[in-house]
């Protein structure tokens, strides 16, 4: 058992956008003085042939058969929840986080991805340890809420009137804004060399998040690279077969084609137009760059409503198919107007200030019960 104070940071594998909320806020809260900080893939940990199934069933959930059961499960959850799916949700990874208390005895716990079992232990009182949530996304799926989570950090407002909705007091609702990498809050010096990419041509990244889930992809780079004003730059993530799918490309000067970048940063830098996912991180990592977007046809579930709010904000494109996509693509490109009121709307969900907001806000929550337990002593 440690005796310094420690912080334990709950998460999941469940897209790149939870585990590096995760991995933002320890280095932050290290920051802060906490010499001991420990990241959890809670589920990963406690069942890993179920975690591996889910993944693939993730995966699945953006192809054409697999996406109307994402849905059913998205959608279908959000009514279930309210009528005991909670009450099961809570019991899953309980033993696993019980050894994590005993092995790190944290002082308080932050949660990435809907995991109940922290919050549900704080009815021990040998385990009452307060429970932060960070939600990652710009919509919140009632399985997020759980009566013993002491405050909630949000993207938006709109995401704060959601949760009210759904019965959670205003004063556990911090909107925040979604904390991402601090590499991307420094200026960064434009290398087109790093990616093998000319400064005389308009670049286009297009990209599907770590999992590299890039929908239908090759008509479109068809078209593009028999413009030589453009190039484009596939990022493939961890996608191994589509990177593979590509290697046809490798040939055309307009096309290049990588697999996961760490510094995504370095890459927007050079971007004019961003082709993607609605994955809530990704898009707030482009917001910082105050990127023209054009939205893959979202998923159900969390990136369809990710992309809802942006389209609602008109703060990015759609498309309906593969002739309005390249139109899209040219107006981001060659339209001042369109590129202006995209770069202006999308940059109002960038805030630098987010991560060190969200943990001086636990650490002084954390003080004020420290000090209500002392004086009830």
């Amino acid at each position: 058992m440690l005796q310094e104070k420690s912080v334990l940071i709950l998460t999941a594998r469940f897209g790149e956008g939870h585990i590096q909320t995760a991995e933002t806020l320890a280095h932050t809260f290290r920051i802060q003085g906490y010499k001991w900080v420990s990241i959890c893939d809670l589920y990963g940990e406690a069942y890993p042939a179920m975690h591996s199934l889910a993944q693939n069933l993730l995966r699945k959930g953006y192809s054409k058969f697999g996406s109307p059961f994402y849905k059913a499960f998205y959608y279908g959850t959000d009514k279930l929840s309210s009528k005991g799916l909670s009450y099961f949700y809570q019991h899953l990874g309980k033993k696993r986080l019980m050894k994590l208390v005993e092995t790190y005895s944290p002082s308080c716990i932050v949660t990435t991805f809907p995991l109940h079992a922290a919050p549900y232990l704080r009815l021990r009182s040998s385990l009452n340890i307060p429970t932060y949530t960070v939600i990652t996304d710009y919509c919140v799926h009632p399985l997020w809420i759980h009566p013993m989570i002491e405050k909630y950090y949000v993207a938006t407002d709109h995401v704060k009137r959601t949760l009210v909705t759904y019965g959670v007091e205003t004063e556990k609702i911090f909107v925040s804004g979604l904390p991402i990498r601090s590499s991307f809050h420094h200026t960064v010096k434009k290398n087109y060399k790093e990616f093998e990419l000319s400064p005389n041509r308009k670049t286009i990244t297009i990209m599907g998040g770590g999992l590299g889930l890039v929908p239908n992809i090759e008509p479109l780079l068809s078209s593009l690279s028999n413009d030589h004003n453009l190039q484009v730059a596939v990022v493939c993530g961890r996608n191994d077969q589509l990177y593979n799918q590509l290697e046809k490309y490798k040939s055309n000067g307009n096309i290049h084609t990588f697999g996961y970048i760490s510094k995504m940063e370095n890459l927007f830098s050079l971007t004019d137009c961003l082709v993607t996912k609605s994955g809530a991180l990704s898009l707030t990592e482009a917001a910082c760059f105050k990127l023209p977007i054009i939205i893959f046809k979202p998923a159900p579930g969390q990136e369809n409503e990710n992309a809802k709010y942006l389209l609602k904000l008109t703060a990015a494109l759609t498309y309906s198919n593969q002739t309005d996509l390249l139109k899209s693509i040219y107006r981001c490109l060659y339209d001042n107007n369109t590129k202006e009121s995209l770069s202006r709307n999308i940059s109002s969900l960038f805030n630098k200030n987010a991560c060190p907001t969200i943990v001086e806000d636990i650490l002084r929550h954390e003080h004020r019960i420290n000090t209500l337990v002392e004086r009830r002593m």
